[in-house]
């Protein structure tokens, strides 16, 4: 690590990222919060077009992107390129592919889709050496690696093998049960098998582990045989704490308005933020803006974001012109400005994986801190905290009327009562659901690895 040190007692971590940390908020709270508490910090992400490759965060807070070679198709080496490519033909992939194609695989392509998804994982495990590495190579003295996501964690492992020998430890980050969890899911039963095994023998060997909720750290105690983690709620910094009631903001309105018109200055915002990908309801919502009782509303469906299913809905958009709108993503510390001018959230996430049951995602603490309700999918772990705090409404996301049922009931409150409900959405968020809150735990775990030799690498 190039930056400030360490202040006397902390530590020098590095934090693996397995994107290019352009949306990646949990990790930069983590980062900035633990640089607050002294420790030195040095993400080490993946680098992207028109992305630096080095960047200050901070005090004590360094980005460093490298270069790894990301294609699925590396998994496939050193078989000759002609063999590779008839292999990543015949699995619906092109030669110089990095992801996976976006949407569901359909007809005789979802006999395709686990070989894709086999070949993904294949070239993912081969890359970690690389990946090692030049984590180790950003981050030379590090003492601890925290990583997020699962792919990461062997990484991490690796990395501070590198840098500080048997003395390294690593911290697993669960914020989700990725092998529960989108395509995973979806793997053979023996695949997944494997997976985890190796999960649960990385995770043992961990110093420290947290979770996204107190529910997903009760089943990885239960599933890999450690100690209940650490629970670290994905909540946004605490907005606007000196304006305890609602925070009054026309940034999504006026950029409805430049797209709708005039007409789209006066009528119900119902937003959904964040990435654009199956399996969150999506698809559901945009079903719903058709249903008589979301259309009585005069309702605008607003997509703010980014991700694989963003073409689809600039297309569905189109033949909706008066009811729905796509927004590109904001900036981070923009997004709450943007989504306080919602009339109701739709987080939905319905619950189709074990992963998708026990989580909470971002946006469900955004909205709340931004002073908007919320629809969520019902039998989750967002639906039990929405009817514990008295803040939205639970559906059945999977079906686009009871979707349109939900918003509708919320958005035909009267005037009192909506105004009721926000202020208790903004009330629970500042006195529960804040960083400042949940970071607690965050602290005390690396303060004790500050102190404590033990857990180390095995």
């Amino acid at each position: 690590m190039t930056g400030p040190g360490p202040v006397p007692g902390r530590l020098r971590v590095a934090i693996v990222a397995a994107n290019t940390f352009e949306h990646e908020s949990r990790l930069l709270k983590t980062a900035s919060t633990l640089a607050d508490d002294g420790h030195a910090v040095t993400v080490v992400a993946f680098a992207g077009p028109g992305l630096p490759a080095a960047a200050a965060l901070g005090d004590r807070v360094e980005l460093h992107r490298v270069t790894l070679d990301r294609r699925i198709g590396s998994g496939l080496e050193p078989l000759p390129s002609g063999l590779r490519s008839a292999i990543l033909r015949a699995t619906g992939l092109a030669p110089d592919a990095e992801a996976l194609p976006a949407g569901r695989a359909r007809g005789a392509d979802r006999l395709r889709a686990p070989l894709r998804r086999g070949l993904e994982i294949v070239a993912t495990v081969r890359r970690g050496r690389e990946w090692s590495a030049a984590v180790a190579a950003a981050a030379p003295d590090a003492q601890v690696v925290h990583a997020k996501a699962l792919i990461a964690l062997p990484v991490a492992r690796d990395a501070v093998r590198r840098t500080a020998g048997r003395d390294g430890r690593f911290v697993y980050d669960v914020a989700d049960l990725h092998t529960e969890s989108a395509r995973l899911a979806k793997l053979p039963r023996v695949f997944r098998a494997l997976i985890r095994r190796r999960e649960r023998r990385l995770v043992r060997q961990a110093a420290g582990v947290l979770a996204a909720t107190p529910s997903m750290a009760r089943e990885i105690a239960r599933r890999f045989g450690v100690p209940e983690p650490v629970v670290l709620l994905n909540c946004p910094p605490a907005w606007h704490p000196e304006t305890p009631g609602p925070v009054s903001s026309d940034r999504l309105r006026l950029a409805v308005e430049s797209v709708l018109g005039p007409a789209g200055s006066t009528r119900p915002l119902v937003l959904y933020q964040g990435a654009f990908r199956v399996d969150q309801g999506i698809e559901e919502l945009v079903a719903a803006l058709d249903d008589p009782a979301l259309i009585e509303t005069g309702a605008v469906g607003v997509f703010l974001g980014f991700g694989h299913l963003e073409s689809w809905l600039v297309g569905e958009a189109a033949g909706r012109r008066d009811r729905m709108v796509v927004l590109p993503a904001v900036r981070e510390p923009e997004l709450l400005e943007w989504t306080a001018g919602a009339d109701v959230s739709f987080v939905g996430a319905p619950p189709r994986t074990l992963n998708q049951r026990l989580t909470l995602p971002n946006k469900l603490f955004q909205s709340l801190m931004a002073g908007v309700p919320i629809v969520v999918g019902e039998g989750t772990e967002h639906c039990r905290l929405t009817r514990a705090e008295g803040v939205g409404r639970c559906c059945d996301v999977d079906s686009p009327h009871a979707i349109a049922l939900a918003v509708n009931e919320l958005l035909t409150l009267p005037a009192a009562e909506r105004d009721a409900l926000r202020l208790r959405c903004r009330t629970v968020a500042l006195e529960r659901y804040s960083w400042e809150t949940a970071r607690e735990g965050l602290l005390a775990l690396y303060r004790r690895l500050s102190t404590d030799g033990t857990g180390t690498v095995g």
